[in-house]
């Protein structure tokens, strides 16, 4: 997995940390809004780090996605100072929930995530699901549900897992995969904000987290880009098999594993609510586990044993390590719930 360590992308890294911090930090809209500018300047020069050649295509639908978000954030968290017509007001506020949606990359304004998470790195793609993702997902949380019903967030969050769930199904690209089905995971998360449980949605997103992470350590340590790589690459090891199976099917919310637990939370939590929104999650979490069985059947059914000519033996000994890792993780979180 290509990562620079040169001094100025560490100092990107400690920055884009930092501005994210300062935006969970922030007590007025301003302060927001300058903490993403700067996260959003920080991890552009991450993206074009990367060891392909469409990181600057990428880089720019980012900035464009990015820009149109936070000038939104300015001007209208701005106008509600001003203007005291409840009418107004609400309709500011209709317009500045949509400009952090798109900054999340959350549907219905999630058309540019899937096509900048297929020009990346695997590095930026880990960042860009996890990281970039936790400002915008705290002040929906914590700052914009005061003005909304519980109905309208739990729409946006079912048509976030109907859309991932449909248009994963129609992928043949690893990272256009995982991005839809981050697409869906927000949906779930944006539900448990919706009734005005922001640690339950940000304990889901620390547990989707830790199933990432190793999943994109092995497809960007083995560089895995499509389905027929990952099937002739992976097929060399069983136990490799084992690991990604396992972790696509915790993604996908098969119990009794890891993934199982924090949409379990979030049934319960919604069932007294409107359980009509429920089957709508319950039925983009079927469709993404649809393309992950994919997935998994493609890889028990290759017979290519034979090691890929891009892996070296070095990368080797860093997955036959990783996997005793993602073993005990994956056990001691199941121990958990």
């Amino acid at each position: 997995m290509y990562m620079n360590l040169a001094p100025f992308t560490m100092l990107c890294y400690s920055v884009l940390v930092s501005s994210s911090i300062m935006a969970l930090s922030s007590s007025n809209w301003l302060i927001f809004w300058l903490s993403m500018e700067i996260n959003l300047l920080s991890f552009i020069p991450i993206i074009l780090t990367g060891s392909g050649n469409q990181e600057t295509e990428a880089a720019i639908k980012y900035f464009l996605a990015q820009a149109l978000g936070s000038s939104a954030i300015l001007v209208f968290s701005t106008s509600l100072w001003n203007l005291e017509s409840f009418s107004f007001s609400k309709l500011f506020s209709l317009i500045l929930m949509v400009s952090i949606l798109l900054k999340l990359g959350s549907a219905p304004c999630h058309f540019w995530y899937p096509s900048v998470m297929s020009s990346i790195s695997w590095v930026s793609c880990f960042v860009l699901t996890t990281w970039q993702k936790l400002a915008p997902l705290c002040a929906i949380s914590f700052f914009l549900m005061q003005k909304f019903s519980s109905s309208f967030l739990i729409f946006v969050g079912s048509l976030n897992a109907i859309i991932g769930g449909i248009m994963g199904l129609n992928q043949s690209k690893m990272r256009s995969i995982m991005a839809y089905s981050s697409i869906g995971h927000i949906g779930w998360m944006l539900s448990l904000s919706s009734i005005y449980m922001p640690i339950s949605s940000v304990v889901y997103f620390v547990v989707y987290s830790m199933l990432i992470l190793p999943l994109f350590f092995i497809l960007g340590l083995l560089n895995i880009y499509g389905l027929n790589n990952l099937n002739k690459t992976i097929s060399m090891a069983p136990l490799l098999i084992f690991v990604v199976s396992i972790l696509f099917l915790s993604l996908g919310g098969l119990p009794p594993l890891t993934g199982f637990a924090p949409k379990m939370m979030t049934i319960f939590l919604l069932v007294n609510v409107n359980s009509m929104f429920i089957l709508f999650l319950i039925l983009g979490s079927v469709l993404n586990l649809c393309f992950y069985l994919n997935i998994i059947m493609n890889l028990m059914l290759s017979s290519n044993f034979n090691l890929a000519q891009n892996i070296s033996l070095n990368n080797m000994k860093w997955v036959n390590s990783f996997f005793v890792f993602s073993i005990v993780s994956l056990l001691f979180i199941l121990l958990l719930h």
